[in-house]
């Protein structure tokens, strides 16, 4: 080669100053991206490397030495890497590294290192890509990212899963979650095997299992909530399944629903809980709360539920109230076992004697309500009573105790007989205490839907308040005459009640209702009061004064108070102790010995004589004779009345009760002496004072103030047995060998129709237009009530309209009426005909065919009915 060429090819110095330029420039370049590179990486937290196989050298970014915790003015070897490797992590890194090295397989991993400074655990992960030259690997290019803070979060929320799964898997509770549009689980604890008696396998292979599981009968319901879900609603709600193993379950369902960024419901996701034991429990809960844990008849609470809602509804019902006779001998005497099983025993029968309309309940001790709803008749109440009392009738065994239980029953209607729960139960139990009082094992009605009697008896009670308020009350006096010399040596008063349907209403008929209805303390208290007042008022006016009796009742004896008051009464009008007599009746001193004592001893103190009423009727021995040391004996007119020569028992009853009581220095009192023949023998054994018809009915004050001036009576003279002037009728009439049986009901009041029961009359004769009849109800000739009278004669039924015309009292608390008929002309005209063949039959002294006659006495048979 040529100088001159060797020349031509060195570089400038020009050139190799520009070169100089560029190389720094590419140098700065190169240097910025270096550090945006690590800063990059910094940021990231990803540090990159490489490793020159051959040479057995390792290049690492800056950053690399951070994550491990080197040194990086070090150059470190690749086995200082691994050095830092957790032991658990050791062998499979070396391995992936080595198949690198030797077979060029690229590899990514996560492994964990001890860093170099602080020793702390830290999570790694890192991707390696071979280089080859000439089809061999040449070196390793790798980056490395700490992912430790990831890899904490990834491990704590990997246990709250598992927590989560533990928590879930031993729950009773079935946890679940599901693809909303498929309707397949997601996921299901395990809870859910043992609610659906299914293993998870089915519980995920079956993605209706669950609607298939929902009784029909919950089902409509259900699908109800779910539409809720379905807009986004979260949802609670009770329902029952059956599981595979067919067993019926109650279960708790919370659903909520998951909605992605549209609103849309993907998933649903909650909890069932399997709660029959708490429904069952609960239900038990509700039992107890509303029946009776004893009998299992519903309670009082129960009871008065269904009351008020019927009350509510307005719908007509009757309402039985039931109590066993004499319960307590059976508890007292054989245990409360026997007892309680009676009781269960009892509410079985009630339960059976039941019509499809009924319910029963117990409310507390022996005592029973049955309510009959929707009832076609009162006839149906009236069966349903008969056939309660027919079947505790029957013997039955509790414990080898063969049981004879009867029970009596009172009966009210809703609305007739109250409008709300109250009244109606105390309607109901008024009724029942009318059923004890007439012997027990009956039924009586509260009102007047059976017969006539207890009509009376429902307007009577309806009305007292209104009477005591009103003073509707009147004093009649009827004197106590000396047999011997015809002296008026006292009287006893009788209070009356002036009732607006009834007429004069008698003691014996409202005084056992006021006593019921606690109103006795105030018709007491009224009767003492009036009688001071009229003393006062005789006396003022120069009249002589007489011992006025006044009957007390046992239950106003009992309460407190009774002798000031007198006392008080008697300073009040100035009237001396000795014109006031109280009489108590025999069955008042078994009330309370100690305190009837003590009121008698303040009687006796203030001068007030005390009379023991009724004697012979009650269950007093004769030591209360002597313990109570009474002033006056009154002998009951029972005994008085059966006193002939035929009797000879109640006439040595009678004698043996005069000389006892001369003996204890009483005075003696025959009530209700009617007849001459009971007055001869009274006299003859020497009785003090008589008082009855024979002498006088009782009469109002005026009438009494003429008895009070004379001073003196005669007994009234035997009189022949004719018919009442006002009987007389313009049409032939037969008199009837023996009384026909026949019916009276009312079936008009006030001009107002009512349905009402029937009672028992005797009708003595008949013409084509009216009847005399004898009853034992008394009744107002002059009324706002319209009669019925049913009778057959000679296979004729006749159902005749009729008003009471006359009344006369005949005996032993029974009246004769005369009716006359107010039937149509059709009617009449048939009975015409009928009489007509009646009386040829009596003419001709035959018997009168098809004909129901009463063969007994009447008087007896009226009593007993």
């Amino acid at each position: 080669m040529k100088a001159s060429e060797l020349e031509t090819t060195e570089p400038r110095e020009d050139e190799l100053s520009k070169g100089a330029g560029e190389l720094r420039r590419l140098a700065s370049q190169l240097n910025i991206k270096e550090n945006h590179l690590a800063q990059a990486q910094q940021i990231a937290d990803i540090a990159s490397w490489e490793y020159l196989i051959e040479e057995d050298e390792l290049y690492c970014s800056e950053h690399l030495f951070t994550m491990f915790g080197l040194d990086p003015n070090r150059k470190i070897p690749m086995q200082q890497l691994f050095n830092l490797m957790h032991p658990d992590d050791y062998e499979e890194m070396d391995h992936k590294v080595e198949e690198a090295i030797h077979h060029g397989i690229d590899y990514h991993a996560e492994f964990r290192i001890y860093h170099g400074e602080t020793k702390q655990l830290r999570y790694l992960k890192v991707r390696t890509e071979v280089i080859h030259e000439d089809r061999q690997p040449f070196k390793l290019v790798g980056a490395v990212r700490d992912i430790t803070d990831q890899k904490i979060m990834e491990l704590e929320l990997k246990e709250t899963n598992e927590r989560l799964f533990h928590i879930f898997d031993h729950l009773k509770s079935g946890i679940w979650m599901r693809d909303f549009h498929s309707g397949s689980f997601i996921f299901a604890s395990k809870g859910n095997e043992e609610i659906f008696q299914m293993t998870l396998r089915e519980i995920y292979s079956d993605s209706s299992f669950w609607e298939k599981s929902v009784l029909p009968s919950h089902w409509e319901m259900v699908e109800e909530k779910q539409k809720l879900v379905e807009q986004g609603e979260s949802i609670e709600h009770y329902y029952q399944i059956k599981a595979a193993d067919g067993t019926v379950k109650w279960v708790y369902d919370q659903t909520i629903p998951w909605q992605n960024d549209d609103g849309e419901v993907t998933h649903t996701f909650g909890v069932m809980v399997d709660v029959t034991e708490e429904m069952e429990m609960q239900e038990k809960l509700k039992r107890l709360a509303s029946h009776d844990p004893l009998t299992g008849l519903p309670n009082q609470q129960s009871l008065d539920r269904t009351l008020d809602q019927l009350c509510q509804n307005d719908d007509p019902f009757a309402l039985l109230y039931v109590d066993l006779d004499r319960f307590n001998i059976i508890s007292d005497s054989l245990g409360y076992q026997v007892g309680d099983e009676t009781l269960i025993k009892v509410a079985s029968i009630l339960e059976d004697s039941l019509p499809d309309n009924g319910y029963a309940a117990r409310l507390n001790g022996d005592d029973f309500l049955i309510i009959l709803k929707d009832y076609p008749s009162k006839e149906m109440a009236f069966q349903t009573a008969e056939r309660v009392i027919h079947r505790i009738e029957a013997p039955f065994t509790i414990q080898d105790f063969e049981l004879h239980l009867t029970t009596s029953i009172g009966i009210s209607f809703f609305p007739e007989d109250g409008s709300d729960k109250l009244t109606l139960v105390q309607n109901a139990h008024s009724a029942l205490y009318q059923a004890k009082q007439q012997g027990k094992n009956t039924y009586c009605l509260y009102s007047f839907s059976k017969d006539i009697s207890s009509y009376k008896k429902y307007i009577l009670e309806k009305d007292m308040r209104k009477a005591i308020a009103n003073e509707e009350f009147e004093l009649y006096y009827q004197p106590q005459i000396d047999p011997h010399s015809g002296a008026v040596r006292s009287a006893e008063a009788l209070i009356r009640w002036n009732h607006e349907e009834w007429g004069v209403v008698s003691p014996g008929d409202f005084i056992p209702l006021a006593e019921e209805n606690h109103l006795i303390h105030h018709i007491s208290d009224w009767v003492i009061r009036k009688v001071c007042s009229q003393l006062r008022d005789w006396r003022d006016r120069g009249l002589p004064l007489l011992p006025i009796a006044v009957n007390i009742s046992p239950i106003r004896l009992m309460k407190k108070g009774l002798a000031p008051y007198i006392e008080e009464q008697l300073q009040l009008h100035d009237i001396p102790a000795k014109y006031l007599e109280m009489e108590l009746t025999e069955s008042s001193l078994l009330k309370n010995d100690v305190g009837v004592l003590a009121t008698l001893e303040e009687l006796r103190t203030l001068g007030v004589r005390v009379a023991i009423d009724d004697f012979g009727t009650g269950f007093a021995s004769l030591n209360y004779l002597h313990v109570f040391r009474s002033d006056i004996l009154k002998i009951d007119q029972v005994f008085i009345r059966n006193i002939t020569k035929e009797n000879q028992l109640d006439a040595a009853i009678v004698s043996s009760v005069i000389h006892l009581a001369k003996s204890l220095n009483m005075d003696i009192v025959a009530e209700g002496v009617e007849e001459h023949e009971q007055l001869e023998f009274l006299k003859e054994k020497e009785c003090d004072l008589i008082q009855g018809y024979i002498y006088s009915k009782p009469v109002p004050a005026v009438a009494f103030e003429q008895i009070m001036r004379s001073g003196y009576m005669r007994p009234s003279k035997p009189k022949a047995s004719q018919a009442p002037v006002q009987e007389r009728r313009k049409h032939f009439r037969i008199e009837f060998p023996n009384s026909l049986k026949g019916s009276m009901a009312i079936v008009e009041v006030k001009g107002r129709r009512v349905d009402l029961g029937s009672s028992d009359i005797l009708i003595e004769n008949i013409s084509a237009g009216g009847i005399k009849i004898l009853s034992s109800l008394k009744l107002p000739t002059q009324s706002p009530m319209k009669f019925e009278f049913q009778f057959t004669l000679m296979g004729e039924t006749f159902r005749l309209g009729g008003t009471p015309v006359w009344m006369n009292e005949a005996k032993w608390d029974t009246y004769h009426y005369g009716i006359e008929f107010t039937a149509d002309e059709a009617e009449m005209e048939r009975l015409s005909r009928t009489v007509n063949q009646v009386s040829v039959l009596t003419s001709t002294k035959n018997d009168i065919p098809e004909t129901e006659f009463i063969y007994a006495n009447p008087y007896d048979y009226l009593n007993k009915k």
